[in-house]
């Protein structure tokens, strides 16, 4: 049941963030219906869930709801942004290609010990999306992941420390290979 709710309000906060605004006519038998047309795939559950969910929302100060004449208008606070930037966070996966470029994408970063925690989160990040590391602050990927690393550089501030290259050829090419199991 947890679950459900937590699916439910992650749609309706990347609908809001997708919309900006949402607004919608109170007048009361047009609500429900409105709710699900809007908040299109979260069609499979009820409206009764969406409103749930919506109050839920609003309670925890991650929407906003006011009323603009018959309108309800809806908007995404900043701890709602935060929250989906989290959400964004963990269902983060880099893709692989269908046929491999034969380049390895290495990060290389050099965070200050006053972001320590940042540092260890990011290279933790790394470790989850299959990164190898090849030195303590030395990861590669086969893959491209340009826009990923990007995202995480903002969401742990540690743009100014980090870099990303594009590698055709490495010593231990052959290793990283077998460990990636690419076709060569």
């Amino acid at each position: 049941m947890h679950n459900r709710k937590a699916v439910i309000m992650k749609i309706i906060l990347t609908v809001l963030a997708m919309a900006g605004v949402i607004t919608i006519a109170v007048v009361a038998p047009a609500l429900p219906a409105a709710l699900g047309a809007i908040f299109g795939p979260a069609k499979q559950y009820s409206n009764k869930q969406l409103k749930r969910s919506l109050a839920n929302l609003k309670k925890n100060g991650l929407i906003s709801m006011s009323y603009e004449g018959k309108n309800v208008v809806i908007k995404l606070t900043k701890d709602g942004k935060e929250k989906l930037l989290k959400y964004q966070l963990e269902n983060m996966r880099i893709k692989p290609q269908k046929h491999w470029d034969r380049k390895f994408r290495a990060v290389i970063f050099d965070i200050p010990k006053e972001y320590k925690q940042a540092s260890n989160l990011f290279a933790q990040k790394l470790k989850e999306l299959d990164f190898v590391m090849l030195q303590k602050s030395v990861w590669v990927c086969p893959y491209p992941c340009e826009d990923e690393i990007d995202f995480l550089k903002e969401i742990y501030h540690v743009r100014p420390f980090v870099r990303l290259a594009t590698i055709e050829k490495l010593d231990i090419q052959h290793d990283l290979i077998k460990k990636f199991n690419l076709k060569a």
